[in-house]
């Protein structure tokens, strides 16, 4: 039986992980700190004896790899799936507004759903279906050159359609302002969502933290088909001898009965553990960061699962009954303030959207993801790297490799996934 190592424990090392190991490989994953999920799990807070997560996640309809991934692990009872596409959004003032598609057919569902947007105007609302109806009609070579932004405003869509609608859609998908993210990029994300069926453009939330979402029952099929995982060891170095991995040194030993190595650790520690200096020299890459706001409630009458907050320096509130979640993505403006500042900022908008004031706070945790995902710019878009690597046993996953995909949830599954088949097509 073929060994693989895999170095790092978040989706993407888990995906290569599960991936392998059900191809009938044995499988090692070297975790360097004390739990699994990379930028993706979750923590007992001690302070209210809650689960919580270092940063709200959510997965949609459209995520192929990511459903099959967690159906394979048995991890689908721990999702909570829409029939539908619904969202709602507040104003000031609690003035709820409702996204939704209509219980009709596709894709009718979705054009009935936008024409009923009261959010904007109806003439607003028959702009942003002509976006929809032209949008099979751009070539990608067009949009490689435009920012988001700049897209938009080429196609009328005015400031208030994009403070209710689409800044929500791409700055929540891809974690970045629309000055900066590319067109191209976008337009790939909103054919997947809105022409692959009615499913793919439904929200899924996981029914409890990522850890117990997907980490656990990962381990769990790994380890039945005789693989395991090491927490707590970290790669120090992998040396190179003839154009292959031939030994991997962790804090704990020295590692050479191993037939391949998948990496799926952040680019910018990748050239830290390599014995040769620049066998990787990282893209350009900048990144973007998200903050999460937990806070627990004396009493919390909202009543949906999520909101979207119009307008606001919040971008949204997730329901979680015993406590609720606040997210800013794209969140450069805000991460350096002081906890204080950061918690008077969701105060101040918690109570002009939701009348929820400081009386009705028992406490609450901030967590800042400074890194969080790399920005998808026009400059970098040919820059990712493959899985395949010059190093004939070594391969590459994690959401930053090219997977056509920006930097997501479900790029990071595909990335192990397309990681495992490389490791297939040459065993």
């Amino acid at each position: 039986m073929k060994k693989c190592i895999i170095i790092g424990g978040g989706f993407a090392g888990l995906s290569a992980g599960v991936f392998l190991s059900n191809a009938g490989f044995n499988v090692e994953i070297l975790e360097a700190s004390p739990k699994l999920g990379g930028r993706a799990y979750s923590f007992e807070d001690k302070d209210s004896n809650s689960i919580i997560d270092n940063g709200q996640h959510i997965l949609m309809g459209c995520y192929k790899d990511t459903l099959r991934f967690l159906k394979l692990i048995g991890a689908e009872g721990n999702l909570i799936f829409q029939k539908r596409l619904k969202v709602n959004f507040l104003k000031k003032d609690f003035e709820l507004f409702t996204l939704k598609a209509f219980p009709i057919f596709y894709p009718f569902n979705l054009l009935f759903g936008l024409l009923s947007f009261k959010a904007i105007s109806f003439y607003e609302r028959l702009k942003l279906l002509k976006f929809f109806l032209k949008l099979h009609f751009y070539m990608d070579k067009e949009l490689s050159k435009l920012t988001i932004r700049e897209w938009l405003e080429m196609e009328g869509q005015n400031k208030n359609i994009r403070k209710a609608f689409w800044d929500f859609l791409a700055i929540g998908a891809l974690n970045t302002s629309t000055e900066k993210a590319s067109a191209k990029v976008f337009s790939d994300i909103l054919k997947k969502i809105f022409f692959r069926g009615n499913k793919a453009a439904t929200i899924i939330l996981p029914r409890n933290g990522l850890t117990e979402t997907y980490c656990n029952n990962s381990v769990q099929f790994i380890e039945s088909k005789g693989g395991s995982i090491s927490l707590s060891e970290q790669v120090l170095e992998i040396k190179i001898n003839n154009g292959f991995a031939s030994e991997i040194i962790t804090s704990k030993r020295s590692i050479k009965d191993f037939d391949y190595v998948i990496s799926a650790v952040p680019l910018y520690m990748l050239g830290k553990i390599f014995s040769e200096e620049n066998i990787f020299l990282e893209p350009n890459l900048s990144y973007s960061p998200i903050l999460t706001i937990h806070i627990w409630l004396k009493e919390n009458n909202l009543i949906e699962d999520f909101y979207g907050l119009i307008g606001s320096p919040i971008h949204w509130v997730f329901n979680h009954r015993n406590h609720i979640s606040l997210v800013r993505s794209d969140a450069d403006e805000i991460i350096e303030k002081s906890k204080d500042e950061i918690f008077d900022i969701a105060l101040c908008e918690l109570k002009k959207y939701t009348s929820i004031d400081c009386d009705a706070i028992k406490s609450y945790k901030i967590i800042k993801e400074k890194r969080a995902t790399y920005i998808p710019s026009n400059d970098i878009l040919n820059k990712r790297p493959s899985p395949k690597t010059s190093i004939k046993n070594l391969f590459l996953a994690g959401d930053w490799v090219e997977t056509g995909l920006p930097s997501t949830i479900e790029s990071a599954v595909k990335s192990g996934r397309l990681a495992g088949e490389e490791i297939l097509r040459i065993h």
